[in-house]
């Protein structure tokens, strides 16, 4: 009997050796080559190409095979996988792992595209994500989460291991963004302000200036451009206004409408390499693009459930390389794009 044990136990062990051998999948290609869509149409030069859609592991993680199963089935080893329920924030490392929030669902998924591996962050220390819905990454690859529910905001290292909580009095944290200088700003909805943190997430002051000409009114995300400016998405004043790095005011982008160019239900703010303006409006089921003249320029998508469309979108994350991260939030994905540089690669 023993030397029978000891047989099953090697084959296993072959098994697993051999499963880990044939582990290593291609990444996932950035481009679903089934789908051909840009913005603007043709004749004109595009500027915005679609990628692909990210609905949940199922689209992350190769398809396993026969000993792959074998070896769930000899080991019990069967990772339990969650879709994306209702994703709300989105950024990327600038690599190949994208962070989604899920608000509803009280977690953070984790998508590696070139490993194919996905994990999920469910807690900070012994304390549980109840709203997790902002979400940034420093240049170390450390992740900072808002969770509204706990009305704190938590960092994790790259690994998703918690490191701690940030100090401060918040009512409702939402979006986040990080300068050049490693200075965290983190909307706080309630307080109708930011509160700005250092590099070593120490609490250093409220933002903006007070101005009473430019007060916030339920600001809920933020975005950060190469030379410090913030940009501020004024949910209550259906615009985007912008602030030097001090906190002085400079100008607003948009107002209350539903002709191109205005807002309904402005929600994430993003900028590009050459300093263009994304907002994605909810209710208009789009995200449109500005110069820093205020001046519309295109926008991409409209109400619906086909790719390039959306129901009900929410953050938009833009990383170095051009690629546009949007949280398709009641079509349960998220939607990627390619930014096109004048002249760029198409």
């Amino acid at each position: 009997m023993r030397r029978v044990y000891l047989l099953v136990k090697l084959s296993i062990c072959s098994l697993a050796l051999l499963l880990a051998a044939c582990a290593t999948a291609e990444p996932l290609a950035w481009r679903d080559a089934a789908i051909n869509l840009a913005w603007p149409p043709p004749p004109n030069p595009p500027r915005i190409s679609f990628l692909r859609d990210v609905k949940g592991p199922d689209d992350v993680i190769p398809e396993k095979g026969n000993i792959a199963r074998f070896m769930e089935f000899v080991t019990g080893d069967d990772t339990t996988k969650t879709a994306l329920n209702t994703p709300y924030g989105v950024a990327s490392n600038g690599n190949s792992v994208i962070y989604v929030t899920d608000i509803a669902a009280g977690i953070v998924h984790r998508y590696d595209l070139a490993k194919r591996t996905v994990d999920y962050i469910l807690q900070a220390g012994e304390e549980p994500l109840i709203r997790p819905g902002g979400v940034a990454v420093d240049r170390d690859g450390n992740v900072y989460i808002s969770d509204a529910g706990n009305a704190k905001v938590f960092k994790f290292d790259k690994n998703g291991t918690f490191i701690h909580e940030l100090a401060g009095q918040f009512q409702r944290p939402a979006g986040i963004a990080i300068n050049s200088r490693g200075e965290k700003f983190v909307v706080d909805v309630l307080a109708h302000k930011l509160k700005v943190f250092d590099v070593h997430d120490t609490f250093v002051r409220d933002f903006p200036q007070d101005d009473t000409r430019e007060q916030l009114n339920l600001p809920s995300n933020v975005a950060i451009d190469r030379k410090d400016d913030v940009y501020v998405t004024d949910s209550m004043n259906f615009m985007v206004k912008v602030f030097s790095h001090s906190g002085s005011y400079k100008y607003s982008i948009g107002e209350i409408g539903d002709a191109p160019g205005s807002f309904a239900r402005p929600k994430g703010v993003a900028v590009d390499r050459d300093n263009h303006v994304y907002i994605v409006d909810a209710s208009h089921g789009n995200f449109q693009i500005f110069n820093q003249d205020g001046k519309l320029l295109l926008f991409v998508g409209r109400n619906g459930t086909g790719p390039g469309e959306f129901s009900l979108p929410s953050g938009i994350f833009i990383d170095a390389s051009g690629r546009i991260f949007v949280a398709d939030t009641y079509n349960h994905r998220i939607q990627i794009f390619q930014y096109i540089s004048e002249g760029g690669p198409q």
